[in-house]
């Protein structure tokens, strides 16, 4: 029984182990399924966010695509480099050369397909997302060491393809495509101008030269190529110089080049000597004189940064190169916050025995330190007082710094052997101009003899150096004033051709073609002045000149304002405003510019004039008669003072004595048809008829187009029932005036009068 009983309980027992084990088990069965669903819910979820944002990515690349489809290409473009680069680089199993060349023209091309499907006229502009896909395939052909050559491209396909490489700013794979391309096809310019564009930006000289001579080849007429040429050979290469020039004066370009380029030429062509005598076979700078040279001829074609490395270089050559220290001043003076370093540089130069005084008095010139160039010069001259060019550059400074008294006096302590210089007589006529200047604006005239001894300056400046171009541009402006426009003229032709860079010259231009009536050529000069003179007042005071001689006042008086605004002290641009303003009837802004110049300029005749104009329009009659005396009694010859005195007297029924000014104004200068008119008018206060006709038909006489005196003559004949003679007298004002109401009812009146007095011839049956 007991054996029994055990048996059963351990049964028991294993059976209730069992079970255990198995609720167990399916505990855990359901602990996975519930961790199963849960990263199944989890996934799902994650699958529907992805999904989501793959169909928000979706629709945001059709949205991209349907606004610049030229970029739905750009996929086909990144697949064809995917492919060339699995093919490449990914393969178990080599590639030969050939085959490799061939997947590389193949992704070349579909890039330039990327570029066709753009609209873009612009050769060097590419889409949007093309330019990593172009760095991409440089990078294929920097890992695969192809060049250029190795791709099977023709020419107008490997000029688009530098031009994409230049446009990334890989300019070794341009240049080698540009060459490619040029050698395939030996008459495209682009290409060679491009790569002209990239060796200039490098500094490679040599090569440069190359580049342009291959493209005079191509076109020996090209005018901006053999200037360039012309340039970076200076100095070095006298034959093509030669040939340059010849060529560009046979086009009718002038080919001399500035003082500036002469200097740096000088410069060029002496460290060329000095590298050809030390190493005359390397084309590549090896010695402080190369690097200099090339520095030059950098400078000269425009690339300073690339100049300043080079010159940099030569320095560390050789410390003790005046010429490298000197133009590495003229470098450093291009560049903004550079001025101590430069003038740093420029004593390195004189010390080691190099001519530098004017370079360093230019640059604290051009940096606003008028004082400290004032005081550099004037330590020199203390040492060298014979030095004429750097007395006249002081001179010039103290007349920029508003002392042309203390000017002059330099210019008169100046010996007798230093006005041999043609700087110095320049001067003198520069000096001569700003007294005639600063008197035309006190009285409004000229004063004649002060102007020939300009002229006679410039003269002098001319007869010792014809080549003075700044003497040329003051006798052009000294013979404008003179009023012989001609020889100004052909004057300001030569300065152009002698100094085509500086800024005076296209604003004296504009100025003599204003006076000339040639108001289109002046608009031209000054859209050209405006490039280098934004903020010069002269501009707009010309364009108000100009305004106002066509007729377009509020657009004169706007001009005017601008000069005011720039400069208050402008004495005729407040003049001109003052008049544009009294044509407009704008009597308040026209009294109140009159008012201040008759306070500032005492002696300026024309401000008294319009002062007393205005207030003639203002019915001031009072007033403008004691401003009209004023004048009378400064200028007893002063006709239209006279005039309008007469006018003032007969307006406020003073007509006896109004009498008298006007005979005055009629003996001072009979051909005054102002004067003549206002008498007549008198005169038919008067009621004397025939006298007043007589002065009319006098006032017309001297001035054809006088229109009020042509009215009376009609209005008189017409009231005097002489229709015949009436019509005629109509007719002369229609003629000046077609558009006169008055002048044809009256015309159509006397014509009336004529037919209806004509006899009338009965007929029989």
């Amino acid at each position: 029984m007991e054996q029994s009983t055990l048996g059963i309980l351990s049964l028991y027992a294993l059976l209730g182990m069992a079970i255990a084990i198995l609720w167990l088990r399916h505990q855990q069965v359901l602990r996975q399924r519930d961790s199963i669903a849960d990263r199944v819910g989890s996934l799902e979820g994650d699958l529907n966010a992805t999904t989501a944002r793959l169909d928000l990515l979706s629709r945001g690349v059709d949205t991209v695509f349907g606004e610049t489809p030229e970029l739905h290409g750009l996929l086909g473009v990144h697949r064809s480099l995917e492919t060339a680069e699995s093919l490449l680089f990914e393969q178990a199993v080599g590639v030969s050369s050939s085959e490799s060349c061939a997947i590389a023209t193949h992704a070349a091309r579909a890039v330039l397909d990327g570029q066709e499907n753009t609209d873009e006229n612009d050769a060097l502009a590419i889409p949007a997302g093309l330019a990593p896909l172009v760095e991409r395939l440089g990078a294929m052909l920097d890992a695969g060491e192809m060049h250029a050559e190795d791709l099977e491209l023709t020419g107008p396909e490997q000029r688009r393809l530098g031009e994409l490489f230049h446009a990334v700013e890989r300019t070794d794979r341009a240049a080698q495509c540009y060459r490619r391309a040029h050698e395939l096809g030996s008459e495209d310019a682009v290409a060679l101008r491009s790569l002209a564009a990239i060796q200039r930006e490098e500094g490679d000289v040599e090569a440069l030269d190359r580049s342009l001579e291959r493209l005079l080849a191509i076109d020996p007429d090209d005018v901006e190529v053999l200037q360039e040429q012309t340039l970076l050979l200076s100095g070095t290469d006298t034959d093509r110089v030669v040939r340059n020039k010849r060529r560009l004066e046979a086009l009718g370009i002038d080919a001399n080049p500035s003082a500036a380029e002469n200097t740096i030429a000088d410069l060029a062509g002496r460290a060329h000597e000095t590298r050809m005598e030390v190493d005359p076979i390397s084309s590549e700078p090896t010695t402080a004189a190369g690097w200099t040279e090339r520095a030059a001829k950098l400078m000269l074609v425009g690339e300073v940064q690339t100049a300043l490395e080079s010159v940099e270089n030569a320095l560390e050559l050789d410390q003790s190169n005046p010429d490298a220290w000197l133009l590495h001043a003229r470098l450093l003076s291009a560049m903004e916050g550079q001025t101590s370093e430069a003038i740093q540089s420029v004593r390195r130069a004189v010390a080691l025995g190099e001519y530098g005084i004017l370079l360093e008095a230019e640059i604290l010139d051009n940096d606003g330190r008028l004082e400290a160039a004032r005081e550099v010069l004037q330590k020199h001259l203390e040492k060298d007082p014979g030095d004429a060019e750097a007395r006249g550059r002081l001179a010039l400074i103290l007349l920029r710094a508003g002392s042309p008294e203390w000017a002059r006096t330099v210019l008169n302590e100046a010996s007798e052997l230093s006005w041999e210089s043609a700087s110095l007589h320049v001067m003198d006529g520069r000096l001569h101009l700003e007294e005639a200047e600063q008197h035309l604006d006190s009285t409004g005239v000229h004063d004649e003899m002060i102007l020939l001894q300009a002229l006679t300056a410039f003269d002098e400046a001319i007869e010792r150096d014809r080549e003075a171009g700044l003497a040329w541009l003051g006798r052009s402006r000294t013979l404008r004033y003179q009023g012989f426009h001609d020889e100004a003229e052909i004057a300001i032709v030569r300065a152009r051709r002698l100094i085509p860079e500086h800024p005076s010259i296209p604003l004296e231009s504009a100025r003599l073609f204003t006076e000339m009536g040639r108001y289109d050529q002046a608009n031209t000069m000054l859209a050209e002045a405006a490039t280098n003179l934004h903020d010069h007042a002269s501009i707009p005071y010309v364009r108000g000149l100009i305004a106002a001689r066509q007729g377009r006042m509020a657009e004169a008086q706007s001009m005017f304002t601008k000069v005011l605004e720039r400069d208050p002290e402008h004495s005729r641009a407040r003049l001109n405003r003052c008049s544009s303003a009294l044509l407009r009837e704008d009597l308040t802004t026209a009294l109140d510019d009159a008012n201040l110049l008759v306070e500032q300029r005492p002696d300026l005749d024309m401000a008294r004039q319009r002062r007393a104009e205005i207030l003639m329009n203002l019915a001031d009659w009072t007033e403008a008669e004691a401003e009209l005396r004023r004048l009378s009694e400064r200028n007893p010859q002063h006709v239209m003072a006279l005039v309008h005195l007469g006018t003032c007297l007969n307006a406020m029924d003073r007509a006896e004595q109004a009498e008298i000014p006007l005979n005055r104004a009629l003996q001072i200068n009979p051909n005054h048809s102002d004067a003549w008119y206002q008498r007549g008018l008198l005169y038919l206060d008067f009621g004397r008829l025939e006298e007043a006709f007589s002065d009319f038909k006098s006032a017309a006489a001297v001035d054809p187009r006088h229109l009020d005196a042509r009215l009376r003559i009609a209005a008189i004949l017409h009231d005097a029932g002489d229709p015949a003679k009436a019509i005629a007298a109509w007719r002369d004002v229609l003629d000046v005036d077609p558009e006169h109401r008055l002048a044809r009812r009256r015309l159509e009146e006397s014509r009336e009068r004529v037919e209806s007095t004509a006899p009338r011839l009965e007929t029989q049956d």
